[in-house]
């Protein structure tokens, strides 16, 4: 029987990797591609290992347990003076560990791949240190236009403050025991909310003059910051405006007396 590998792939890396290490392993790669609010199509990225040379090419729908787990608390963190990391990308690294390590059971294999860089490997051998990972380059497919694709959700577009230069946003974002729920009147998961902001955001230049492409978390963390941190429930209203944020107001209020019907 054929041994497997297991390889990290969300299509940042060439797909030609795929074969190439399929010959110097002497293995099956079995492909897991971990939906983390990435703007790549993951089924497309599935079909692509596939036609690649993947044996089995698995799809996981990470994002409300990333949101949850991942982007709330280092929110938070950061409204409270703990910034968030310099490259946003490593807060995907639990929720891909954890996978990764799974799958890994799963195939009954101790291969496994990813492109990830050195804190990702410690992240996967703090769950299993038996597993043998092979750190691979982020080798870019040379033809494909997509450079500035996102990693996960946070990663969104900034745009220059000067292109809605006077344009005012006025956001409002409810809270429920420090949980985000609700943007301008309207019930949102915290995956989409956050797709929201990030949005609105990036249209009115958040993030531009950080240099920093989370938009949506910027706009989140001022909230955050704004609110009672004895309820962290109520609602925060927040300008934006040529890239910068200036809450309005913060009405706070306690959890059982917040309804988001």
């Amino acid at each position: 029987m054929t041994p497997v590998m297991v390889l990290a792939y969300d299509g940042e890396l060439d797909a030609a990797i795929i074969p190439a290490l399929a010959r110097q392993w002497s293995t099956d790669i079995v492909t897991l591609t971990i939906d983390v609010g990435q703007s790549r199509d993951v089924r497309a990225v599935r079909e692509i290992a596939l036609a690649a040379g993947a044996v089995r090419a698995h799809v996981v729908d990470a994002v409300d347990e990333f949101v949850r787990l991942c982007v709330l608390p280092a929110v938070q963190s950061s409204a409270g003076g703990v910034p968030l990391p310099g490259s946003t990308t490593r807060l995907a690294h639990p929720i891909i560990a954890d996978r990764l390590v799974q799958a890994a059971h799963r195939e009954q294999t101790h291969l496994v791949a990813h492109g990830g860089g050195d804190e990702l490997t410690a992240a996967i051998h703090a769950l299993d240190p038996a597993l043998q990972v092979t750190r691979l380059e982020s080798i870019r497919p040379a033809a494909r236009g997509d450079a500035a694709a996102a990693r996960h959700l946070l990663q969104r577009p900034v745009a220059d403050p000067a292109a809605a230069r006077g344009v005012v946003a006025n956001v409002e974002i409810e809270f429920d025991a420090a949980v985000p729920v609700a943007i301008n009147g309207v019930t949102l998961t915290p995956a989409e909310l956050i797709e929201s902001l990030s949005l609105i955001g990036g249209q009115h230049g958040i993030g531009h003059a950080e240099s920093a492409d989370a938009p949506g978390a910027l706009v989140l963390e001022t909230a955050y910051r704004a609110l009672d941190h004895d309820q962290l429930s109520g609602i925060v209203r927040i300008e934006l405006l040529d890239g910068r944020q200036r809450v309005l107001s913060a009405d706070h209020r306690t959890p059982d007396l917040v309804n988001h019907a």
